[in-house]
């Protein structure tokens, strides 16, 4: 597995992954098409001029991409803070590739001492990406309300310190 940064060309699986019903279930709901081309600009903006990474994910070499992994800039209670999220097409969840995704992401910042905590808002009932978090080593801090495509909804948030 290998992890590519996000790039221009990248647009249709923003597309394929954010007007999935599925994938989007915990997020709101899928992303109506106008915002999509928002949502990848913004990304792109976040890896070329402010220090975010955003990747796609890339099973093996030469295939494509199946999902997306990143960190980037937020803000939680007035603060700035550096979150952690990933999404993976539905043909391709629950066999790992999100976890060693992850593990590669983290590996990366150990290695360039960059993000020193990293925050993480799975949906309380996604207990998939729970498990990813717990998996990679991330602390469970407590419940909170996060709205991303729709009305807020109870959401975990979790922390990882390099």
């Amino acid at each position: 597995m290998e992890l590519q940064f996000y790039g221009p060309n990248d647009l249709h699986l923003t597309e394929a992954l954010e007007s999935d019903p599925n994938v989007m279930r915990d997020l709101g709901g899928p992303t109506p098409n106008e915002k999509i081309a928002k949502h990848h600009a913004r990304r792109l903006d976040s890896v070329l001029n402010h220090g975010c990474w955003y990747f796609t994910i890339i099973p093996e070499p030469n295939s494509e991409a199946i999902g997306t992994i990143g960190i980037w800039e937020s803000e939680w209670e007035g603060a700035k803070i550096h979150e952690m999220g990933w999404m993976i097409l539905p043909d391709f969840q629950g066999r790992g590739f999100a976890s060693k995704a992850g593990k590669l992401l983290l590996e990366k910042v150990r290695t360039e001492q960059k993000f020193s905590n990293i925050h993480a808002f799975p949906a309380a009932q996604n207990a998939a990406s729970n498990a990813i978090c717990n998996k990679l080593g991330f602390t469970l801090i407590g419940e909170v309300s996060i709205a991303y495509n729709g009305p807020p909804q109870k959401s975990n948030h979790w922390i990882w310190n390099r």
